[in-house]
């Protein structure tokens, strides 16, 4: 008879479930990792598609030096399962002020240097002084004046400074957006400013060949190796509780008991759907409700029958590019415009094996509604919104086209979490970066049930996307091991 009993499941190998099964099997329990797609990595996961590797959408990694992928890849003893690279500095480019879409200059490999950093983006000379002493406070601001701010704005710290237009549009734009997927205004002022100290100090723009999913698959090897299992294109169901205790998980393939589940399913998907409302308590339950979830990105994958540009990944901005609360707002109403920050990936400048000989293959993504239940209407005009910009950042894209596709929300939410509430599942991330839900904020790894935690960008870590994710990981797995022990403990 198969085995169906366990020291703990995970409920999902997206970075958060796949770092913490991996590290929980290393550390001697019976795990269970159950993924309902056909390949770990979540919202990195990598596709094998005609002869092309890529990503689902554009996704970065951040910082480079003292990563936790690879700390995470060290312990388990799969570094060998992932071969990462930098491959050198972005292609982001500016419009600047007489319309001209205008690369990034070349910056010294150890830092971001300030001064090119100020000619590209037009400051003026006389603000320049300032400019660079705010440059100085923010990437060097100390950790416990950080841990001050966590319930006030980016925005609202920004402010506080005069900080040129350009100066602004790149910070927010270029940096921000893309790590965070939430206005300058809701975006917390604490997470930003660590962040971007860590993309200025330790570097951005680390990548995987054969796409990010890798290192979530060498995470699912490692499992096995420690004598976990992985169940891939299994769905879970319903996740078993009894007498406030989780109790295991009924999936479309059997039922499987332990007194620990891990739930990498999203925080809200959760508890409103695989447990339910009924075992929490009302007021736990709007909570779970009222969090916010990162807005969400749309874009298009090119493949191409020429190079159109060297660069292996880049981001496309303006002085009018950031996105408020208000201006999102009023343009999702169609009462402004869609013009705002587009990012790209090229697969095929880092990874030689991302695409046939002499064919290539570029990804888009810019800022939508995280709706997975759009209209097309208002699904075209946000991807025409960033279509047209990355066509006149990058002239000789439209031309190359053999063919496109479209990834929407609902490709997002359907690859990775489920819808549960209206308007919500097709964000890019998780529960956004806003006030409230960061720091001390943040919610919490264990839920209001003996024996269930979350784990992933919803609770426990802090940072850029996939690495919050491990850093989750890492931290849900110490609560879990400390929780399986003293559990044993017990008379």
């Amino acid at each position: 008879m198969a085995k169906n009993t366990y020291d703990a499941i995970v409920v999902g190998a997206g970075f958060g479930g796949s770092s913490c099964a991996g590290l929980l099997a290393k550390r001697g329990l019976e795990v269970l990792l159950v993924e309902k797609n056909a390949r770990a990595g979540g919202k990195a996961m990598s596709i094998s598609k005609g002869g092309y590797i890529f990503t689902a959408w554009v996704v970065i990694g951040a910082p480079v030096e003292g990563n936790l992928y690879e700390a995470v890849l060290r312990e388990l003893g799969v570094e060998d399962k992932a071969q990462l690279v930098v491959p050198g500095a972005g292609g982001s480019i500016y419009k600047n002020s007489s319309g001209e879409y205008v690369p990034m200059p070349p910056m010294p490999p150890e830092a971001v240097d300030p001064n090119i950093l100020f000619d590209w983006l037009e400051v003026p000379e006389e603000e320049r002084e300032e400019a660079l002493q705010f440059f100085t406070e923010l990437t060097f601001m100390p950790p416990h004046e950080i841990a001050a701010l966590h319930e006030l704005s980016f925005d609202d710290w920004l402010s506080r400074h005069k900080v040129p237009t350009s100066l602004y549009g790149f910070l927010v734009s270029l940096c921000c957006d893309g790590m965070f997927m939430v206005p300058v205004d809701c975006l917390e002022a604490a997470e930003a400013i660590r962040s971007l100290q860590d993309m200025f100090l330790r570097n951005g723009g680390m990548f995987c060949i054969g796409g990010f999913g890798r290192v979530a698959e060498a995470y699912c090897e490692a499992v096995t190796a420690n004598g976990g299992k992985v169940i891939l294109k299994t769905r879970t169901e319903k996740i078993l509780v009894e007498q406030g205790r989780a109790t295991g998980i009924v999936t479309n393939k059997g039922t499987f008991h332990a007194p620990i589940v891990i739930s990498n399913a999203g925080l809200q998907p959760t508890v409103l759907k695989l447990v339910g409302e009924d075992h929490f308590d009302k007021g736990y339950v709007n909570y779970v409700k009222d969090l916010v979830p990162s807005w969400a990105l749309l874009g298009y994958r090119y493949f191409l029958n020429k190079k159109v540009t060297d660069a292996p990944f880049g981001v496309v901005f303006s002085n009018e590019s950031p996105w408020s609360l208000d201006r999102f707002l009023k343009a999702k109403a169609g009462q402004a415009s869609r013009e705002g920050v587009v990012y790209y990936e090229v697969p095929s400048n880092y990874d030689p094996k991302a695409a046939p000989e002499g064919k290539h293959i570029l990804m888009t993504g810019s800022y939508c509604p995280a709706n997975p239940d759009m209209a097309k209407k208002e699904i075209m005009e946000w991807a025409k919104a960033g279509e047209e910009i990355i066509f006149k950042a990058i002239p000789g894209l439209e031309g190359a086209i053999e063919r496109k596709e479209l990834y929407t929300t609902k490709d997002v939410s359907t690859l990775t979490r489920d819808s549960v509430i209206p308007g919500h599942g097709g964000e890019t991330i998780g529960l956004g970066q806003i006030v409230g839900q960061c720091g001390p904020n943040k919610p919490s790894i264990r839920a209001p049930i003996q024996g269930l935690f979350y784990v992933g960008c919803d609770a426990g870590g802090k940072g850029v996307g996939t690495q919050q994710a491990i850093e989750s990981g890492m931290n849900v797995a110490d609560a879990v091991i400390r929780h399986h022990r003293m559990r044993n403990a017990s008379p």
